[in-house]
């Protein structure tokens, strides 16, 4: 089975064209897409326009496109799951459809046996929207906030809610306690974690100046459960930085393909991953890079 993973699109019309010409290129039978969907900020700049913004989005493009994907490709089957700039996520699930799958906080067992398993929430960013956003641990550091920071009230209504991101953060559940409440799969050695923040000092989380931004508690999580294979973005800098889009944890593969985006599309180029399910290692390929490194 051909899977094709990509993450942190923020809603660039091209980006997804591409995505649908590698999945007839690479004749992908999965598609999966790790987190920030949706763009970022409206055309306003407002912070109160964003979910209108995503809604309209997703209801005159992304939908559309994903139909499309599953009419005209290969791909049967697409699952995603949100990332921390995805307030307006759920609407994509306003309508049921066939073959398009919401993997946050769930679990799906594919034909072949394969467990998918989805995480959404990030350690703290500088960044205002917070709905996907979680306290690593109880100690981790985090870096300074702005506020207001933001939340959505509801999935009921398209307001955003002002906050005071210290206490808001500190009341929540942390990325440590979340992940003990995850599905448990039946066999990790055949279980694919999509988890949008990567592991914590790895080739995979490396931001500009050479620091560490990943997830301690998803680091402890993969080094203790030992899965096959884990597949993360948020960080799209860290593979250009590092010189590497995988990492080995344990005995565990660990991949964060990155992702460019650029205003003029020709300095523009999707970052994807294509790979064999049952043949990982052997058969993974980035698109933009050449094969893996060691």
């Amino acid at each position: 089975m051909k899977v094709l993973y990509t993450s942190d699109l923020h809603g660039e019309i091209h980006l997804y064209h591409e995505l649908i010409s590698l999945a007839i290129a690479s004749s992908s039978e999965v598609m999966m897409i790790g987190g920030d969907l949706l763009p970022s900020f409206p055309p306003t700049k407002r912070y109160e326009d964003m979910v209108p913004n995503q809604k309209t989005f997703v209801d005159q493009f992304l939908f559309p496109l994903l139909k499309r994907v599953l009419e005209a490709t290969p791909v049967q089957q697409i699952f995603l799951i949100p990332g921390n700039w995805d307030l307006g996520y759920p609407h994509l699930f306003k309508e049921s459809m066939e073959g398009i799958i919401d993997l946050s906080q769930r679990s799906y067992r594919l034909k072949n046996g394969y467990e998918l398993i989805g995480y959404p929430f990030v350690p703290p960013t500088p960044f205002r929207p917070k709905d996907f956003e979680k306290m690593d641990d109880k100690e981790a550091p985090w870096p300074p906030q702005k506020n207001p920071s933001y939340i959505r009230s509801s999935d009921q209504t398209d307001q955003l809610t002002p906050i005071d991101p210290y206490p808001y953060l500190r009341g929540r559940e942390t990325i440590e306690e979340d992940l003990n409440h995850l599905p448990k799969p039946l066999h990790q050695k055949r279980t694919i974690y999509i988890m949008h923040s990567p592991p914590f000092g790895t080739r995979l989380d490396l931001i500009q100046g050479g620091k560490s931004a990943g997830s301690r508690s998803i680091k402890t999580f993969i080094e203790k459960n030992q899965p096959l294979l884990t597949l993360h973005g948020h960080i799209h800098e860290s593979p250009n930085l590092s010189g590497a889009y995988m990492d080995r944890i344990g005995e565990t593969l660990s991949v964060n393909p990155g992702q460019f985006i650029w205003t003029s599309r020709d300095a523009s180029k999707l970052h994807a991953v294509t790979f064999e399910i049952d043949r990982i290692e052997e058969t993974i390929i980035h698109s933009c890079f050449q094969k893996v490194q060691s």
